[in-house]
């Protein structure tokens, strides 16, 4: 039964500091959201690719289908950000139309998966600011490029992005390690990025 009772306290103990851990990054995230912007309700998005939900203002996804804009569009999105370059074999050619039929609007930035650069981060920065009282999907093709460049925005803003909030911003990725490795350019623009702009 001793053994019972200490399992019990360290398995409580490890509980309380996960949910701790999970409501300071919520706390933190929370902190750029823009009352002005209409709340994303995720309810109807969990069929859409890689998607995360980063708090109710922003989200990030794979490509959606051609239906899924107007989903996207009943669940309070605003702005789409196409982070997939026109000549992507995964660029969808109607997306424009597609999301203005919707009621949103639409922005592409063409971020070549083999080489991004600091002036694609900026341009999604200046983006991001033009929309910043706007709901905002970012998407790529598989939610790599769109989580890392929404990483790289909260990095921004003021708040703490290493540790938890890396882990959890960057989830899509799966083992950061492993995909760093595989991916060392964008391990690279991670860096030089948050050298820039994260105060020393």
């Amino acid at each position: 039964m001793k053994n019972d009772t200490g399992f019990q306290q360290n398995l409580n103990s490890t509980l309380v500091k996960g949910m701790a851990i999970l409501a300071l990054i919520g706390t933190l995230l929370m902190t750029i959201i823009n009352p002005a912007a209409a709340a994303i309700n995720p309810a109807y998005l969990d069929n859409i690719k890689a998607i995360k939900i980063n708090n109710n203002q922003v989200i990030t996804a794979g490509l959606p289908t051609k239906s899924e804009f107007t989903t996207l569009a009943d669940a309070g999105v605003e702005v789409v950000i196409n982070l997939i370059p026109t000549n992507n074999p995964n660029y969808l050619q109607q997306e424009a139309d597609l999301v203005e039929k919707s009621g949103m609007k639409y922005e592409n930035i063409e971020v070549d998966w083999q080489q991004p650069t600091i002036e694609d981060v900026e341009q999604f920065f200046t983006v991001m600011e033009r929309h910043n009282d706007k709901s905002i999907l970012v998407h790529c093709a598989a939610n790599y490029r769109a989580s890392a460049f929404y990483y790289l925005y909260l990095a921004t803003q003021g708040i703490d992005v290493s540790g938890e909030v890396l882990e959890d911003t960057l989830s899509p990725w799966g083992d950061l390690q492993q995909s760093f490795a595989k991916y060392p350019q964008w391990r690279q623009l991670i860096e030089e990025v948050k050298q820039k702009y994260t105060p020393q």
